[in-house]
């Protein structure tokens, strides 16, 4: 596979980019699911955060089609960054993969885990493959065209469909993780006028900004960038934001980066009135 017009989101090389994302998402949702059927093996690592085998075995699968499919673009990965070996070229253009975000809510027999792979240029996530493997859904995403599709049990890609963002209502849903409760964040929410409240896991939460079945995603404690590119991707793609506190699009790749990323909410479409800090 060659290089693709980052510009052009109807050309086909870019199609060919998000079809093998896709496509390699859904075999590690696979190798995922075979490992919950195991029986996964929990290690917690020194930052006292567990990893499982389906991490590790899903992890290699992707980075293994990546480096071959697309040998000239570098790869940052939870588990091999976290090892030490991010690749000190990954600034204009590179992937951004956690090949299983919400490791707690597969540890705990819950089904809001997913697989993410995200394109970043210029600090921008500009393509992005959100997978949920025990749902049976895949969104991705690439500027300016966001899908939904469900996955078959045989891996093949059914009834996609273009998704969108909606306007904001009178009120709105917000959504706050299944797993962490965050005094930050519940301060952030009472700031906000009147809304709703629900606890999802993993990176579904900027899917369901996508589709329009929420609104507004605050996450006001630091998460590692490899969590959220690629629902950003989907999310900005669906005609969404992902804004830091100072109201300006959140950057993925920053120079001197241990891609961590800083305090950050998401929208479907942000009020004027939003809640600052």
């Amino acid at each position: 596979m060659g290089a693709f017009d980052f510009d052009d989101p109807a050309t086909g090389s870019i199609r060919t980019l998000i079809e093998a994302l896709e496509t390699v998402a859904i075999a590690a949702g696979q190798e995922i699911l075979a490992v919950r059927a195991e029986g996964a093996e929990v290690i917690v690592k020194s930052d006292r955060t567990p990893v499982t085998q389906a991490d590790r075995r899903a992890e290699t699968l992707i980075l293994d089609f990546l480096t071959t499919a697309y040998p000239g673009i570098p790869v940052v990965a939870e588990e091999l960054a976290e090892a030490g070996h991010c690749p000190s070229q990954a600034k204009d253009v590179f992937f951004l993969v956690d090949a299983l975000d919400g490791t707690g809510d597969f540890i705990a027999g819950r089904s809001e885990f997913t697989v993410n792979i995200a394109l970043i240029r210029g600090q921008t996530p500009v393509a992005g493959v959100v997978h949920a493997p025990a749902l049976g859904k895949i969104w991705s995403g690439v500027t300016g065209q966001a899908q939904v599709a469900d996955v078959m049990p045989d891996g093949t890609i059914s009834g996609q469909r273009q998704i969108h963002t909606r306007p904001l209502p009178k009120t709105p849903v917000a959504l706050v993780s299944f797993t962490h409760k965050e005094p930050e964040t519940d301060a952030w929410l009472k700031c906000l006028p009147e809304h709703e409240t629900a606890s999802v896991g993993s990176s579904l939460k900027f899917c369901l900004l996508a589709e329009g079945r929420a609104d507004v995603y605050p996450r006001l404690v630091c998460l590692k960038q490899w969590d959220i590119a690629a629902g950003d991707a989907v999310l900005r793609a669906a005609g969404g934001m992902t804004l830091t506190l100072e109201g300006t699009p959140l950057r993925y790749g920053v120079e001197g980066s241990d891609f961590g990323c800083s305090r950050f909410v998401g929208w479907g479409q942000a009020p004027d009135n939003r809640p600052a800090n």
